[in-house]
């Protein structure tokens, strides 16, 4: 058969198989030629830290058959502390290749950096295209990525009398990537109502945030004890803790001990035994301490303990467990805790968890919620019997997720109480990130057999769209929910944008309310109209402000107006706050000193009150090393809850508050403590308190010490029906320290270097050991002792690069990479080489003012055994070699320039090799004619 035009289908076939044929050797041949010219980085990652310069090498290899001509080497964008990149054009022949220096310093703005890949982007010709190649490398920061949560003061007093009050928690971002963490906050035990409970906070790198909580003392808590609150804060991003301490809180009262033991049990392996006394009399001995043993070859154990034994004969044990872990498992009884619950979970009882695959794991617990483990100093009541499990997935890259359940089971308020919470986190690429959230729950009064069911659902997001920064974070709890946000909403929209290094702007709209409900009073029947056997409270805060950050120098400077309504009732009373802010914030850091300050000035207007009224609070901060000074001044009502305090009638008053702390090593650090002295006058509230605390830590050898403690304070008020208390305490031990353990499935590492003298790889008589050489096992650094010898602790299996003194040019006489799968104890010789150092010096003629650039031409030195090293000459026209004993040919192949003597043969010996080489060098084609008159 033929078409119409009269081509038959057989030669129409063949001819477009043809060309199909000569199209795709055509694209091969392109592609091949393309492929052969290679742009790269000479190391795919670089590790960095904060202050140090690094170099990475562009690598340029021509294996073409063509002369290429580089044109430009930009970077992909401005990166802060870029140094040096190579600008002029240059040619590099057929065959020939060119390593050229990247050079940046780490300093503050490049470790702010988001991304961590370091792009450039090279444009060449060839004879017949001109193309345009990027080329990369990560950089790996060595940063503390937690976050801080603390307040100024060490201890806070909390007046019982009163129906709330509040302290400031400041949160510090320590690390130089942004982050949105939320803060979880714990009380132990269980009796203090935090309002919120939770919250969410957005932080640049570096970058504090004050927060206040409120705090109310349940009244069904008769006995006032001493309260700690647990404040943990998680990343949003991936769901991971990133920072917890515990907060103290002193309740004050007339007629029992300020506190028992302000200090958790903190530090590893260690034993101490103290004697307490306090101002009440109550006197105590106590046993603190941790150890980690090994049970099995395949089994550790790890113990902690904390018990108190009163002189009146009483005892109390908390903070108490016993853990064993298997491989991939842990089991853990006596007194228990776990997050991301939703639920705050702690108590006596165990739990065991297990990992599986790459990211996989599986935890289930059983406890009663009692801070104690057993003792008689507290009256021993029921507290709630608690179940839950809690499933952990994902991948280490783009997602991970958590599935928790929990049941409580409280005698105490009779009711049962379920929480199921699901998280979820995306990460959609280096610029974008998402993480979801859904939570179920159902709450049964066993007396009165009311009960509420409750939804939670969240959905953050985090992007960056060129220079612009986009947070959004989104919570809605319904009133029932009986998770840690009952009854909470929160909506947080933040957009920043980066005009420069020193220069941002950002514009804020922050919703969060707190409406709970719970359910009735199980102690007594639910009555039409009665609002006794119900609790309710509400509480919100919404805000539209912008602020504008820029940096002089050393000076940083912020700008931030707002508008902000705030809301608080209860059964008795309701207030209404609306306000207009102006916040500043000046900090600057001149080396070791540090000066913050901070000012926030309000014009504002209480509900149904015609009269506006003005208001301020600031804060000063100074720092010099290890000590700091705080003082924060506040004048009139800067927030809704000071309007339902006031005792005068102008509503006029003034609050202070100072606080100094010092933190010191002293006798070559064998004296470590710290002192801390504050004290606050407070005309809102009419109090004075003062407080002054220190810890002192004394080694007597390398493994006991002898330790102190004390704290003085004092409550005055100062309103019509005065009154004032002082207490005091003190502690005196000794603490036993134990060598620390490997954990399972990690090993110890030791090695022993020495100067190989005679290069047979044995610790011989003559041969000294290497003392106080710096050691890096990949990037975990250690310094040898006296003996040569350093210890690497808790190594997991893995394979490990090994190098030592690498300024110095020392070479290891094996090979660097260490395959660890069990304990390593492995005597390393060394045998140093020797500097050569040279210098590139320019031939000008006569009236030649063009300064000419060196910086970045390569130098090579050719052993006898053939083989090449290579030294970059820096900005100095200067480079080094590190060389063992023998003849080597120096030389240079870059045709810039031309040579006096490109080749200079040097000959090593290990005595040393003290001359210079120079390498002389004038510019091609360059002849200035002088004219004479």
């Amino acid at each position: 058969m033929k078409p119409q035009n009269g081509i038959s289908i057989s030669v129409l076939r063949r001819t477009i198989l043809f060309f199909a044929f000569v199209l795709l050797n055509f694209s091969l041949a392109f592609a091949q030629e393309k492929k052969d010219i290679h742009i790269h980085f000479e190391n795919e990652s670089v590790a960095v830290e904060k202050g140090s310069t690094f170099t990475d090498f562009l690598v340029i290899e021509n294996e073409s058959s063509e002369t290429i001509t580089i044109q430009n080497i930009i970077p992909a964008e401005k990166y802060p502390g870029l140094l040096f990149y190579p600008k002029n054009e240059f040619t590099l022949d057929a065959g020939q290749s060119k390593n050229l220096p990247v050079k940046l310093i780490a300093n503050v703005d490049f470790m702010k950096l988001r991304s961590n890949e370091i792009k450039f982007n090279i444009s060449y010709t060839t004879p017949t295209v001109t193309e345009t190649e990027s080329a990369s490398f990560f950089v790996v920061k060595e940063e503390n990525k937690n976050v801080a949560i603390y307040t100024a003061a060490y201890e806070n007093f909390i007046n019982p009398a009163l129906p709330e009050s509040s302290i400031q928690l400041i949160v510090e971002n320590q690390g130089y990537s942004q982050k949105t963490v939320k803060i979880d906050l714990q009380s132990i035990p269980d009796g203090l109502e935090m309002m919120p409970k939770q919250q969410t906070v957005s932080l640049e790198g570096l970058e504090k945030q004050t927060i206040e909580i409120k705090i109310r003392v349940r009244q069904q808590n008769t006995l006032y004890p001493e309260f700690n609150i647990n404040a943990t804060a998680t990343d949003l991003l991936d769901n991971k803790i990133v920072g917890s301490n515990t907060l103290y809180l002193v309740i004050l009262s007339h007629n029992r001990q300020v506190s028992r033991g302000n200090e958790s049990v903190s530090g590893s392996n260690f034993a101490e035994f103290s004697y307490n006394e306090n101002s009440s009399g109550f006197n105590y001995l106590q046993l603190r301490g941790n150890t980690a043993f090994q049970i099995t070859e395949n089994m550790k154990s790890r113990f902690n303990m904390g018990v108190d034994y009163y002189l009146d004969g009483r005892y109390n044990l908390y903070d108490t467990w016993l853990e064993l872990e298997r491989k991939n498992t842990l089991l853990r009884v006596g007194n228990v805790n776990s997050n991301d619950y939703d639920y705050p979970v702690f108590g006596r009882g165990g739990k065991i968890s297990t990992k599986f695959g790459q990211n996989n794991q599986v935890e289930i617990l059983g406890l009663e919620n009692n801070y104690n483990l057993y003792g008689t100093y507290f009256q021993q009541t029921k507290g709630s019997t608690m179940a839950g499990a809690k499933y952990a997935f994902g991948n280490a890259k783009s997602f991970n997720g958590k599935v928790s359940y929990i049941f409580d089971h409280d005698p105490r308020f009779n009711i049962d109480t379920q929480v199921a919470n699901a998280t979820a986190s995306y990460l959609i690429n280096d610029k974008h990130a998402i993480r979801t959230e859904l939570g179920l729950s159902q709450e049964k009064g066993l007396s009165n057999k009311d009960e509420n069911t409750g939804a939670l659902i969240g959905a953050n997001y985090e992007g960056k769209i060129g220079k612009w920064d986009i947070q959004s974070v989104n919570s809605f709890a319904t009133k029932s929910y009986a998770g840690i946000r009952r009854g909470s909403f929160i909506s947080n929209q933040r957009i920043s944008r980066q005009f420069s290094d020193s220069q941002r702007a950002f514009i804020q709209y922050q919703n969060s309310q707190v409406d709970p409900e719970f359910l009735s009073f199980q102690s007594a029947p639910i009555q039409s109209g009665n609002s006794a056997n119900l609790r309710y409270y509400f509480n919100s805060t919404e805000s539209l402000g912008s602020g504008y950050q820029f940096s002089l120098n050393k000076w940083n400077f912020l700008l931030a107006p707002k508008v902000e309504r705030q809301k608080t009732a209860n059964f008795y009373t309701s207030q209404e706050l609306f306000s207009y802010r102006l916040e500043t914030n000046i900090s600057a850091t001149f080396g070791a000193h540090g000066l913050n300050f901070t000012a926030e000035y309000s014009y504002s207007k209480e509900k149904n009150h015609t009269d506006w009224f003005n208001s301020l609070k600031t804060t000063l901060s100074y720092r010099y090393k290890s000590f700091s000074l705080n003082g924060t001044a506040q004048w009139n009502a800067v927030n809704v809850f000071d309007l339902t305090s006031y005792y005068n009638t102008d509503r006029n008053f003034a609050n202070y508050n100072v606080y100094a702390s010092y933190n010191f090593q002293m006798l070559n650090h064998n004296l470590i403590g710290s002192f801390s002295a504050g004290t606050s006058y407070s005309e809102l509230y009419r109090n004075l308190n003062s407080n002054v605390s220190g810890n002192l830590e004394y080694k007597i050898s390398p493994s006991w010490s002898t330790t102190g403690y004390f704290n003085l304070s004092g409550y005055k008020s100062t309103g019509e029906y005065t009154s004032s208390d002082s207490y005091y305490q003190f502690r005196v031990g000794i603490k036993k320290y134990f060598t620390a353990a490997t954990t399972l499935g990690n090993h110890k590492v030791t090695f022993q270097f020495f100067e190989d003298k005679n290069f047979n790889g044995l610790l011989e008589p003559g041969e000294s050991v290497l003392a106080n050489e710096i050691v890096k096992l990949d990037n975990f650094v250690a310094l040898t002792d006296k003996n040569g010898k350093v210890v690497f602790q808790n190594v997991p299996e893995g394979n490990y690069t090994l190098k030592v003194n690498e300024n110095a040019g020392a070479q290891l006489m094996m090979d660097p990479v260490i395959m660890v799968n069990k304990n390593i104890n492995r005597k390393v010789g060394l045998v140093k080489n020797i500097r050569v150092s040279g210098k590139l010096t320019e031939i000008k003629q006569a009236y030649d003012t063009v300064e000419t650039d060196v910086t970045g031409i390569m130098v090579y030195a050719k052993g006898e055994d053939g083989k090449i090293y290579t030294a970059v000459v820096n900005q100095k026209n200067e480079f080094e070699f590190f060389l063992k004993d023998g003849k080597y040919d120096l030389y240079i192949e870059n045709d810039k320039y031309s040579y006096t003597h490109p080749i200079q043969t040097i000959k090593v010996t290990k005595e040393g090799y003290a001359e210079t080489v120079i390498f002389e060098y004038k510019k091609k084609d360059t002849n200035i004619k002088v004219k004479k008159f």
